[in-house]
């Protein structure tokens, strides 16, 4: 059963990353009169449909109730200022790297953009391991050289 779920979730999220590039893609290079939307936009949108789904599981999960809902949000938000600040630069990071991912992909093909992106990956577990002293196992590293090689081979 969980054998199962693991490979649905994998072809699921391959499929849904894909779609997400090809469908950004095509909609930046789309050669049609008039101005295209703004990719700052696309990514403020996003992020509020991401909160609205947070603010519903949250909602489901203090048992459909608006006041415990509320009470949550009020205690994990409001009350703890000092938490909740300490997001904002990463997630300052990260509405910048959305809206880069839009510039890159007006101007790079998707395949070239989807492994380029991938280094990500690399440059992360590079980082754990220099900065945070966090050691790879053979396969992890094994894994990053092929990463490592793809990425120069579509180069």
């Amino acid at each position: 059963m969980f054998a199962n779920l693991k490979y649905v979730s994998l072809g699921i999220l391959v499929f849904q990353t894909t779609s997400l590039v090809l469908t950004m893609r095509y909609s930046r290079t789309l050669k049609e009169e008039g101005p295209r939307y703004l990719s700052s936009t696309a990514v403020v949108v996003a992020e509020l449909l991401k909160i609205m789904a947070c603010i519903l599981l949250v909602y489901k999960d203090s048992k459909c109730s608006l006041r415990a809902l509320n009470r949550v949000l009020h205690d994990e938000i409001l009350n703890k200022p000092m938490e909740t600040l300490k997001l904002a630069i990463p997630s300052g990071i990260y509405t910048l790297q959305n809206n880069l991912l839009y510039v890159a992909l007006s101007n790079l093909d998707a395949a070239t953009y989807q492994v380029t992106y991938q280094l990500k990956i690399l440059t992360t577990a590079l980082f754990s391991v220099s900065m945070l002293s966090k050691k790879l196992g053979v396969y992890q590293w094994l894994s990053l050289v092929i990463l490592m090689t793809g990425v120069a081979f579509v180069q």
